[in-house]
Parts: C-alpha cells; structure tokens; sequence
C-alpha cells in the first residue's frame, strides 16, 4: 500500500466512526413551532425546550352553496399567507357540487385557519395530526456537521497533493460520496424545515343542504341504518341500469348477427311436420 493512499484510509475510517453531536447553531434557519414549558427542579427555575413538529389537518364540511364555500376558503387562505397546493372540482350527483383541497399554512395560523374553515359548514370530520422530528434534526444536523468536515479534508488532499493517478482519482471517487451524502442530508433537513414551518391541511366540501350529523340514539341509528339501506338500493338499481344501457349496443349487434340463423332454424322446424306427413 503506497503512502499517499494512507491519508484517504484514515479520512474513511472517521467519517465510519461518525463523532458526537456538539452543542452549535443550526446550518438551517429553525422554525419555532412549539415551546414546551418544563420545571427544573435541579436548578430551581424554569425551562424552554424548542421543539421541531410537523402538523397536518383534515377537515371535512357539508355546505349549502359550495360556490359560496369555495369563494371564503380562497379568502382564508390568503388572509392565513398560506397557498393551494392542489384542488379538485367533483361533481358526485347531478348538479351537486365539491371539492378538495391540499392547502399549505404558516404554524401560527394553523389554528385560526382550522376553526375558521370548521364555520363555513356542518363538520363531519375534524382530524389534527403532530409528529415530532426534532430529533431527527439533531442527528442530521450533527452527522451533516462530521461529513462537511470530512469533504474539507478531502478537498485539501486532492488539491495540494500531486501522487500517482490512481491515489488521485481514489481521492476523487470518495470525495463524490460524500458530496452525494452531503446533499441528501441538506435536501432531508430543507424538506423537514419546510414541513415544520407551513403545515398541511386537506380540505373536502360537499353540497348537502340541510345536513345534521346523526343522533347518537337508537332512534337515529335506525333511521341513519334505513337511509343508508335506501341510498345502497338506489345505487345498486342505478348499476344495473348502467348494465343494461352499456350491453344494449352489443345485444342489438348481437341479434342482428343471430337473427338470420334463428330464423331459418325455426322455419326448417315449421317445415319438418308437413314433409313427414306428406311421406305418410
């Protein structure tokens, strides 16, 4: 093994070992999202914990006038500084109206948005997610930390040294590596960052005047259970009628394929009694 391959060994071996997380600024601006009060009972005082979390809504709403709903839930969303990452238009039942939203909001405004938005109609489901990553941030801030580390040393070697090509495209090849593994981690922590600093909410509403949620009776669930056996029954008779619309061209072909050998069998079966007789 040459000498000037040493330095790359030892430089692959510490980025293996990986080293313990330090204590310093992000490289990433953070984003406050919630700041969890805790006593320290060692200390005598209080403390701050700033946490990374990444909310996510859903909201679903009846509406008497959907064009009404859409109109306000645009103006919502602008008034929060938040925007429409996708939408969808449905129209289920004849000239009943709907739509869906996947729409982005800033954290301080995700509960006013969510109540605001609960008002435009009947809520039929109402869901809040959290999921914590702050600890995630700390493990990629600090292995990000070790492998920037790393490539700077890599690039001091493959810029002041001068041995046989071999080491030095050696050199190159891990110097790539890590500058892959350097990129991922920061597009991993910009997606995080993002994801914590604007939440996501799923917004669907439907036209149904007149809704109210079912009782939670004996009474209302049979008549929720009868409405339901009548809605599943008008379905299922649409189906069929669908059916029969859809195989109607394919049946008409079909008589017309079979009609004139149907007819020469039946005519052939009228004959065959008076040819037996006259043999009689």
């Amino acid at each position: 093994m040459s000498d000037s391959a040493l330095p790359l060994l030892v430089l692959v071996g510490i980025a293996g070992c990986g080293a313990a997380p330090q204590s310093r600024p992000s490289d990433f601006p953070a984003v406050e999202t919630a700041v969890i009060q805790a006593k320290d009972q060692e200390a005598g005082g209080p403390r701050e914990a700033v946490r990374k979390i990444i909310y996510r809504g859903t909201l679903a709403l009846h509406v008497d006038d959907f064009g009404v709903a859409e109109k306000k839930i645009s103006e919502l969303i602008k008034s929060s500084g938040g925007y429409v990452a996708q939408f969808r238009e449905d129209r289920p039942y004849g000239a009943q109206r709907g739509g869906r939203w996947t729409v982005r909001i800033p954290v301080p405004q995700f509960d006013r948005f969510m109540e605001e938005a609960g008002k435009l109609g009947v809520a039929e489901q109402r869901e809040v997610q959290a999921a914590d990553v702050s600890e995630e941030f700390v493990d990629l801030e600090a292995r990000l930390k070790n492998k920037q580390q790393l490539e700077a040393r890599l690039l001091e070697l493959v810029a002041k040294r001068s041995d046989e090509i071999k080491d030095v495209i050696a050199m190159e090849a891990e110097l790539a590596r890590v500058r892959e593994e350097v990129e991922r981690m920061q597009g991993r922590l910009r997606y995080l960052t993002d994801r914590v600093a604007m939440t996501t909410i799923e917004i669907s509403a439907f036209e149904r005047r007149d809704f109210r949620p079912p009782e939670a009776t004996f009474a209302g669930r049979i008549a929720q259970t009868f409405w339901q056996s009548l809605d599943l029954l008008r379905q299922c008779a649409e189906s069929w009628v669908l059916v029969i619309v859809g195989l109607a061209p394919w049946l008409a072909v079909l008589a017309l394929i079979l009609g004139p050998f149907v007819w020469l069998i039946r005519r052939r079966i009228k004959r065959r009694p008076t040819i037996v007789a006259q043999a009689v």
